[in-house]
């Protein structure tokens, strides 16, 4: 099973890493370790060039996130009372781009902060590339996960920069979750 699963990303190629990773960035809850994990291990392989997969997946993810964005900007423009958009509006002036920063990074919120960022109207200069690197760090890190199991993962290096990755993005989310919750 494991194998026609890896075989199967596989064949999706980066032009499917990249639709697949759309659709990621949208709200719809698609996991992105499904991608990524074996994309990481194929790339270990020398089946994949990890680079690409990064940049593909990055860029997929920030534009389901802009789809979002906008979307977002239009119901609250059309459907959304003036109290909440104002609410939105001034949680976003004063934590908006650590807020966008950092919930990629987290457990189950990477794809959903676009959604009040529409709303509150967040300068794209700032969402964009705010959103792509934090996809980026993010990507990175379940690719390196998925790295570390290919069969010719033997650096050290990789092992140290991929566990390193993957324990800022625990800290993170464990950071997040601790004041999301003591609010």
């Amino acid at each position: 099973m494991l194998e026609f699963f890896i075989e199967l990303v596989f064949n999706m190629g980066y032009l499917g890493f990249f639709f697949y990773m759309i659709v990621v960035g949208t709200f719809i809850p698609l996991p992105t370790q499904l991608i990524l994990l074996p994309a990481g291990f194929l790339a270990a392989q020398g089946k994949l060039d990890i680079s690409t997969i990064l940049f593909v997946t990055a860029f997929g993810t920030t534009i389901g996130a802009t789809i979002n964005y906008f979307m977002a900007n239009y119901i609250s423009k059309h459907l959304m009372n003036e109290e909440k958009s104002r609410k939105v509006k001034k949680f976003f002036d004063k934590y908006g781009k650590a807020s966008v920063f950092l919930a990629p990074l987290t457990f189950g919120l990477g794809q959903y902060i676009s959604l009040p960022a529409g709303i509150a109207k967040m300068d794209l200069r700032w969402f964009i590339p705010l959103i792509f690197i934090s996809n980026s760090i993010w990507n990175f890190a379940m690719l390196m996960l998925g790295y570390m199991f290919g069969e010719d993962a033997g650096s050290k290096t990789i092992y140290i920069i991929g566990s390193a990755t993957i324990i800022v993005v625990i800290t993170i989310s464990t950071f997040v979750y601790k004041e999301f919750k003591s609010n």
